[in-house]
């Protein structure tokens, strides 16, 4: 009975309802956060991390990238990479591990919050499996809110603990919320929260006791709260010397502040919704907009919310656990009020099911406390029915809803059959369908985005490289030109893509011309020298490739990828030893680029130096466990060596 009132049985299910999603692929956000990030494997992006901006990989010589000041974010993705690699399940194994951590933290603030002797465990059941949380546990890209609520939640316990009788752990709810703040943004609302549970939960022992009044409440609140808003202020302010900004609004976003306040009531309807109805958690859901007073998308979902304010007040106002409702209902909202800064997001993600993971906890816990709340020693049939129901549902919801993230060809068909108008879905469902050598289906997807966004600049070049893996390349060069010509901040690799495009069209002017701007450009000599071996090589004349690779790793030795086209142009000639010799000078730049170690030992193997070549496997392998291709050809060398 003692396990079964604890937190065991929320933490198994949980576990054993997100196995499914455990062999999900990297999606999305993903690919450019993880996969295609060229600084994720260097050391320095820890640091790097909390002097920029989160995105700031993306281009480094053009800070901020982004409006996001989240460095425990990037420290995570850092660490995640120097265990895991590229093995999504090592990523995914991590998310959940935060996960459990916060069904556990809501098992135990529920226990402090509550007297029932089941509640805690069915309040940290709920928040466990419910549907809503899919997007932030089998996502990993989407770690800054359960790690940033993780923190929180560890902040609260502490305080709570703190007004108990270890006053010691005071000090840990300040660390912790640090933590929070550098995880994600909108943990700056934890102080209404912790104002909100000293006002309308607090002990009577506290500076200024119950008795003494409403007002005295208030201002000994502000006491205990007052720590985590100067912690808060703090934060603002070194976001503020980081990224230049406190917010910013989107780009994309052209809703004035006046329509941005109407929205909110249709964002906060959509979050009640999405929490109360398990089935309609969902990637994507369509905000509409409202315009005026008499717009209904304003009044529809104001009388719905004070419908609902209504209801709750005539049926729980005079309930002996209001005052825990009310808590409950404040930590909901408060969580939410920095994510209904809409003007701030992009228009197509201004609601999404991650946003309320953190705010979640409080409606666990007053679904768990409404349904148990009156429970005895022993749970009474018609509760444990109820708890039984609600958790079969949600566990049903949650599994559908896992499936969903599974790789980016299901995500963006869900995406783009529930917003059918989004440029942004039909654009990444035709680079999903493009992955996997759908490309007339592809081409469809695109074509579908201009006929949304007429010239777009990002469509045409997404076109323009589709139709040169088509081998349509006067079609392509058309387009990849009149995309850069839209896109000034283009990197030098897309104008050495045009160039590629240009000279197998044959005009070979555009080419040159292509590949000269691509050197005027940060980082671009480079990225022209190898344009120039890309070209040699499609007119089959390797010896002027050598002498381009040879003559760019003289004059920058520190060349990763001219190494590794080095090395590929002498494997493809049958040089074997300047190949691996050309390997191991790129292996020396990255020692933990898995890919290229395993060409190391391929290249070894190759030459029947066997042993060599094991070992090589073998450090992948410390390096990244799981890693298919190194076992694989583990598997090949033991088969030579038995022969």
């Amino acid at each position: 009975m003692r396990i079964a009132a604890g937190p065991i049985i929320a933490l198994v299910v949980t576990a054993a309802v997100y196995i499914r999603g455990l062999g999900n692929q990297f999606v999305y956000d993903d690919n450019e956060m993880i996969v295609l990030n060229r600084y994720i494997g260097d050391w320095a992006m820890i640091w790097r991390s909390f002097v920029n901006d989160s995105w700031w990989f993306r281009n480094p010589l053009k800070l901020p990238q982004s409006a996001y000041y989240r460095p425990l974010q990037d420290v995570w993705l850092a660490l995640n990479f120097h265990v895991f690699g590229l093995s999504p399940l090592g990523w995914h194994v991590t998310i959940l591990a935060v996960h459990l951590i916060c069904v556990w933290l809501v098992f135990g603030i529920a226990r402090e919050l509550v007297s029932g002797r089941w509640t805690p465990m069915f309040a940290a059941l709920l928040f466990g499996v419910i549907p809503v949380h899919a997007q932030a546990v089998v996502w990993p890209s989407a770690i800054p809110l359960p790690m940033s609520a993780a923190f929180e939640m560890a902040a609260f316990l502490a305080l709570l603990h703190a007004h108990g009788a270890h006053k010691r752990l005071s000090a840990w709810a300040l660390i912790f919320f640090a933590g929070s703040l550098f995880s994600h943004e909108s943990a700056v609302a934890f102080p209404i929260i912790v104002m909100g549970w000293a006002v309308l939960l607090g002990s009577s022992d506290d500076a200024y006791p119950a008795a003494r009044g409403l007002g005295a409440r208030i201002v000994s609140s502000a006491v205990v709260a007052a720590p985590f808003a100067i912690e808060a202020i703090i934060y603002l302010a070194i976001r503020f010397s980081v990224l230049g900004i406190i917010s910013r609004q989107n780009h994309e976003n052209a809703m004035t502040l006046y329509s941005a306040i109407l929205t909110i009531p249709g964002a906060l309807g959509y979050y009640v919704t999405i929490l109360a109805i398990p089935w309609r958690a969902a990637p994507v859901h369509s905000l509409e907009i409202a315009s005026g007073l008499r717009s209904p998308q304003f009044y529809m979902p104001a009388l719905g919310l004070i419908a609902i304010a209504l209801a709750a007040r005539l049926g729980l106002g005079a309930h002996r656990h209001r005052l825990l409702y009310l808590f409950c209902a404040l930590w909901a909202v408060a969580a939410l009020l920095p994510v209904l800064n809409l003007r701030s997001l992009n228009p197509q993600v201004m609601v999404e099911d991650r946003y309320v993971y953190f705010a979640s906890a409080g409606w666990c816990m007053f679904v768990a406390d409404v349904v148990l709340g009156a429970e005895s020693a022993a749970v009474p049939g018609a509760a444990a029915a109820a708890v039984a129901a609600i958790a079969a549902v949600y566990m049903v919801v949650l599994v559908r809803a896992e499936a969903i993230w599974r790789d980016e060809l299901t995500l963006f068909s869900v995406c783009v059959e529930r917003s059918p108008y989004s440029a942004l879905y039909h654009s990444r469902l035709g680079m999903a369908l493009s992955a996997r050598g759908r490309l007339e289906d592809a081409e469809r997807e695109q074509n579908r985005v201009l006929e949304l966004k007429p010239g777009d600049p990002v469509t045409l070049y997404n076109l323009g490289v589709l139709h040169e893996r088509m081998g349509r390349m006067s079609e392509a060069a058309f387009e990849l030109k009149r995309g850069l010509e839209g896109l000034p901040d283009a990197p030098a690799q897309a104008w050495v893509e045009l160039a590629v495009a240009a000279d197998s069209a044959g005009d070979s002017t555009s080419s040159e011309q292509a590949l000269q701007h691509a050197a005027g450009l940060p980082e671009g000599q480079e990225a022209a020298a190898i344009g120039r071996v890309q070209i040699k090589m499609a007119h089959n004349d390797p010896a002027a490739a050598e002498s381009i690779l040879r003559e760019m790793t003289a004059a920058k030795p520190d060349s990763f990828q001219g190494w590794v086209l080095l090395g590929g142009l002498m494997a493809r000639e049958g040089r074997a030893g300047e190949s691996l010799d050309a390997f191991k000078r790129a292996l020396a730049l990255r020692p933990d680029d898995p890919s290229v170690r395993l060409t190391v030992a391929s290249t070894l193997h190759r030459m029947g130096r066997e042993k060599e070549a094991f070992a090589e496997c073998e450090t992948i392998l410390r390096q990244h466990p799981g890693y298919d291709g190194a076992r694989r050809l583990e598997a090949s060398i033991r088969t030579a060596s038995a022969r």
